[in-house]
């Protein structure tokens, strides 16, 4: 049994043994260096067993000599760890540079806090440029035009996107406020010492008491006090339904905040911003008021009552508590599998930044599906190539594959992406370019790596591999970055705003002046 523990997707030709760990050789528990994605490197036909699952990893690509790679996810705490099984035992790997996924209520403190904000920050950012696409095909033929309006528009003015705590405030806002105002009680029975005075009934367990106090006249049974023992009906707002809209104004609160911190430089001229903040004020009060009523939280795994179902304005919350919950359940999937949801956008991304090439003309298009639920943190169905494009300046075509089933040589580069470049009336054989998106915690560019992957090319050779490019995420608060070196590129690129923006910018510059110019 062969089992490795991969650094890098480019691994298997990593002729110094750095980018993998052979598991069968380490002690358990083995701490990850680095903040980066892991992938294992396997001859089972299964996959490998994580957890005491099988299935947990996804293969990426076809086996070569009956040897798989598959990605694998990160756990939401470190404190879980990943146990894989070898057949020397089980190793305990230790993600101890990778922060916990935090709540969306969180107001960092530390900056392990501040780190985690940010990079759950980043997997929001991702999923909203993806949503794009299900917006975008709404016109299949123009629909990387319209991915290049989304995506490149000015950071000041472009609307933040259309998040669903947008539409659930601009429907629910008068609802909200009624059941506020007015929310559903019961009358509950119970028995009480009431005065003469304000007796309306009395129930046979009442009476008994009654007729054993002493005296002949109700007065005299009253006592000193004159209060006897009666049923009082007393309101009672803790119903279920009422504590599924607090549950819900408490979760929705926190969405809200969380949408506008990170839409602050849009805050002062963008009606959804104001209108999820004011969304947020009215759900916080309303917990406030739900609480002194003596409410509580409903737990996530209730049934719905009569009331949930057939009551038009709470059958309305309950449908946008779900909502909240299942954003929330997505968020988790995501953050596990940030890794391969980059490569998605970063498949975009390239696609992006051809399309913005002045004169670049699309001259087909993969028919695209958006699916209505992730699967390991993808959302798109595709065929390859994904996109072609001709570029008339210079008279060369580019397809843009993305997951291409390689043969035994293009497999062993593990590149997601490849780049195949065509030369109008030419019969040479079509030069390749590999594309490696990076996923890392951090970001940032990687030291030395212009050189590792110029090392890689050769390799390639025989199927006209001609040069690689690598796209990390931009670090928190840094802008976007390049190198080159001869056939190879290492960029950064951010998930939104002006990161985004510049990032596609350069990724184009590269495209045009090192891709496109060897091929015209």
């Amino acid at each position: 049994m062969v089992i490795q523990l991969w650094h890098r997707p480019w691994a298997r030709l990593d002729g110094t043994g750095t980018r993998y760990t052979m598991l069968d050789d380490v002690s358990s528990p083995l701490t990850l260096p680095g903040t980066g994605a892991i992938w294992l490197f396997m001859d089972t036909q299964n996959g490998p067993i994580a957890g005491g699952q099988n299935g947990i990893g996804i293969q990426e690509g076809e086996p070569v000599g009956g040897l798989g790679i598959y990605s694998m996810p990160i756990p939401l705490r470190r404190s879980d760890g990943m146990d894989i099984l070898t057949h020397v035992g089980s190793v305990r790997l230790v993600f101890s540079s990778i922060p916990d996924r935090p709540p969306e209520d969180l107001e960092p403190e530390t900056d392990d806090q501040i780190i985690a904000k940010a990079l759950l920050d980043r997997v929001k950012s991702v999923w909203a440029r993806l949503r794009d696409v299900k917006s975008a095909l709404a016109d299949p033929a123009r629909i990387w035009e319209r991915l290049v309006e989304l995506w490149l528009a000015d950071a000041a003015a472009a609307n933040p996107e259309m998040d669903i705590i947008v539409d659930q405030a601009r429907r629910l806002f008068p609802t909200l406020d009624l059941l506020d105002r007015a929310p559903r009680r019961t009358l509950r029975r119970t028995r009480r010492m009431i005065p003469l005075s304000r007796v309306q009934e009395i129930d046979r367990r009442a009476m008994t008491w009654l007729i054993r106090q002493p005296g002949e006249t109700m007065e005299e049974r009253g006592g000193d006090r004159q209060r006897i023992q009666a049923v009082a009906r007393e309101e009672n707002f803790n119903t279920l339904e009422n504590r599924v809209l607090l549950s819900y104004a408490k979760l929705a609160r926190g969405v809200t905040r969380d949408y506008r911190d990170r839409h602050k430089t849009a805050a002062g001229h963008s009606d959804r911003v104001r209108l999820v903040t004011g969304y947020g004020a009215r759900c916080n009060r309303l917990e406030i008021n739900f609480r002194e009523l003596g409410v509580f939280e409903a737990n996530a795994d209730v049934t719905p009552n009569f009331v949930l179902q057939n009551n038009p304005n709470y059958t309305k919350m309950w449908d946008a508590w779900r909502e909240l919950l299942k954003r929330r359940r997505i968020l988790d999937e995501l953050w596990r599998w940030q890794a391969r949801s980059w490569d998605e956008f970063c498949a975009l991304a390239v696609i992006v930044a051809l399309q913005s090439i002045p004169g670049a003309r699309s001259v087909a298009v993969s028919p695209l599906v958006f699916a209505d639920e992730q699967k390991q943190g993808c959302w798109i169905s595709h065929v390859n190539p994904m996109a072609v494009f001709f570029l008339p300046d210079v008279r060369v075509t580019i397809e843009v594959s993305y997951r291409l089933r390689g043969g035994a040589i293009l497999s062993k580069f593990g590149a997601p992406i490849w780049l195949r470049l065509g030369r109008v009336n030419s019969a040479d054989f079509l030069p390749r370019w590999a594309v490696w998106p990076v996923w890392d915690a951090v970001g940032g560019l990687e030291h030395g790596e212009t050189e590792e992957i110029l090392a890689l090319l050769p390799n390639g050779r025989n199927e006209s591999v001609k040069g690689g490019i690598t796209i990390r995420p931009t670090a928190d608060g840094q802008n976007a970055e390049v190198r080159s070196l001869a056939n190879v590129g290492c960029l950064t690129l951010g998930a939104s705003g002006p990161g985004l923006k510049a990032g596609i910018e350069q990724l184009r510059d590269f495209l045009i002046h090192h891709v496109l110019a060897q091929a015209s």
